[in-house]
């Protein structure tokens, strides 16, 4: 893989493909290769996905040891130690592509829609976000549906969070795409880029 966002994101999506069409290549499995990138990492994306074991982000995406900089999280939320470790992947890494992956029967958007479960305080935290997001956005009825919008909030609230992604975003040298992950029939439904916010807008101009 190369630094071109376009060429990154099309070899993701060829390695999902040979990944459904059941012709892995494994590539940068071996021990061998693991050695390789002792000395130092460059991986070609990065991934702000869920901390759900169903989602395994480097086979997904038919990669191996030292392709992707993965980040993962109960509810692929963009919170901060998220956003840090983003920055880091594209400012000292040299990423050009971050990749929001969420996925449909995720377990911290089913408890944001159950407000009768008892959580521990920090799994409350989370979860009261979501809920929060959810009045937001509208999105409390269906919880596939919700998902998806989450997932697109999450790539949103990435990039407004962060002038060193939007600075980078605006001169073409990086790229924040969302996308959602089927369960059932393993497929990723990229649902396209997602744009920094212009100065008006965030001044709320109309």
């Amino acid at each position: 893989m190369n630094n071109c966002p376009l060429t990154v994101l099309a070899e993701l999506r060829e390695g999902h493909r040979r990944f459904l069409d059941g012709e892995s290549l494994h590539p940068h499995s071996s021990r061998e290769h693991m050695l390789e990138v002792e000395s130092g990492q460059h991986p070609a994306a990065a991934v702000l996905g869920c901390a759900d074991s169903r989602v395994p982000v480097e086979l997904l995406f038919e990669t191996g040891f030292g392709d992707l900089f993965v980040v993962r999280n109960a509810g692929t939320l963009s919170t901060t130690a998220a956003i840090a470790s983003l920055e880091y992947a594209v400012a000292h890494l040299g990423v050009p592509v971050i990749v929001v992956l969420g996925h449909e029967r995720c377990g911290a958007m089913e408890a944001a829609f159950n407000p009768a479960l008892i959580l521990t305080p920090s799994l409350a935290q989370v979860v009261g976000q979501l809920r929060m997001e959810l009045l937001h956005l509208g999105g409390h009825d269906d919880l596939d549906q919700a998902a998806r919008h989450h997932t697109l909030n999450a790539a949103r609230n990435l990039v407004d969070s962060s002038v060193l992604l939007t600075d980078l975003m605006r001169s073409g040298r990086l790229q924040v795409e969302a996308a959602f992950y089927n369960l059932h029939t393993t497929t990723i439904d990229w649902m396209g880029s997602v744009m920094p916010m212009r100065s008006d807008e965030l001044m709320g101009a109309p």
